[in-house]
């Protein structure tokens, strides 16, 4: 056998054997195309034979079913996923550690970046979400230059989601922006933003879990209503809207957890479209406790009317650098 062994070397060193097809299967598997099969190339990743730096390469990728992305292997991006096919319940991607059994805090080594993803309103676009009850195991991974819409939640962040953030993203056309679980297990803590953007949508931000949030050049126009916050909250930008009678921000408190508080930077303002030099509503935010509080931003056009800016128990203190007065 070592003498035939040591033939065969010979032979294919001077190309002039050729091995069964087999064989060659075994030592250099096929590459998957992957904007044609995502979820093979995923399998491929997860069972070691293949890249895990998943490039569509500027194509399309459609989806009949949802994709797992382990945040500690797969980097997704350059391309177009189409989740309109999926069925209602299903989500697009769910980013999640729990096939992993070691810990490890190198989610932030992957990403997905430069993706377009278009859904359906019965479907969810990104849920990040891990019951792995280890929690350095997060559910946590950067998303870059990405757009989001045409779901019923575009991205929802559920247990052991804390401490990642999102950077030029733009979310709009869903009937949910961004949505929060209740109850979350492990999850929560300092969600950043970096200039993404919610519009569009039939609710811009529907915080249920209480996520603390740090918001740096977001906008968010347009939704038809624009959030409901629970939780710690610093907004750097602007928000526009139209004319409403009833509050488009709605601060609440849950048990046992810090009141929201909605804290605008002095650069930031507040725009009412079309409201023709007079206030257009008789108020722009309603509280549920004594202990929500909102600083409102230097600049304002159109917001408050005769009940004030907040509706409610809560406290209106003035901007950071001056006393409030609306335009």
């Amino acid at each position: 056998m070592q003498y035939v062994s040591r033939t065969i070397m010979a032979l294919l060193l001077v190309g002039l054997v050729v091995l069964p097809r087999n064989i060659v299967a075994a030592t250099a598997p096929a590459s998957i195309d992957i904007a044609r099969d995502l979820p093979a190339a995923l399998q491929s990743c997860y069972a070691g034979h293949g890249t895990c730096v998943l490039n569509l390469g500027g194509r399309t990728a459609h989806l009949a079913h949802g994709i797992l992305i382990n945040p500690l292997r797969v980097t997704l991006q350059d391309g177009r996923i189409d989740a309109s096919a999926l069925p209602a319940g299903d989500a697009a991607i769910t980013v999640s550690t729990d096939s992993e059994t070691t810990p490890d805090y190198g989610t932030f080594v992957h990403y997905i970046k430069g993706i377009r993803l278009i859904g359906n309103e019965n479907v969810d676009g990104i849920v990040f979400n891990s019951v792995h009850h280890n929690n350095i195991l997060a559910a946590a991974m950067t998303l870059e230059s990405m757009s989001i819409s045409g779901f019923r939640r575009a991205i929802t962040f559920s247990n052991h989601s804390y401490g990642f953030g999102l950077s030029h993203i733009q979310i709009f056309n869903n009937k949910v922006g961004i949505y929060t679980v209740n109850g979350a297990e492990d999850a929560g803590e300092r969600m950043t933003f970096v200039d993404v953007g919610v519009f569009n949508n039939q609710l811009g931000i529907d915080d249920e879990g209480g996520f603390e949030m740090d918001w740096l050049g977001g906008h968010w126009d347009y939704n038809s209503k624009t959030a409901i916050l629970s939780a710690l909250v610093e907004f750097d930008g602007h928000i526009e809207t139209g004319p409403s009678d009833q509050p488009v921000i709605e601060l609440r408190a849950l048990p046992n957890m810090v009141a929201a508080q909605l804290f605008m930077t002095p650069g930031s303002f507040v725009m009412v479209n079309g409201y023709n030099g007079k206030p257009t509503a008789d108020a722009w935010i309603s509280s549920h406790s004594e202990y929500n509080i909102v600083q409102f931003p230097f600049n304002t056009w159109g917001v408050t009317g005769k009940m004030g800016v907040m509706q409610g128990p809560g406290k209106v203190i003035g901007s950071a650098i001056g006393t409030f007065i609306p335009h």
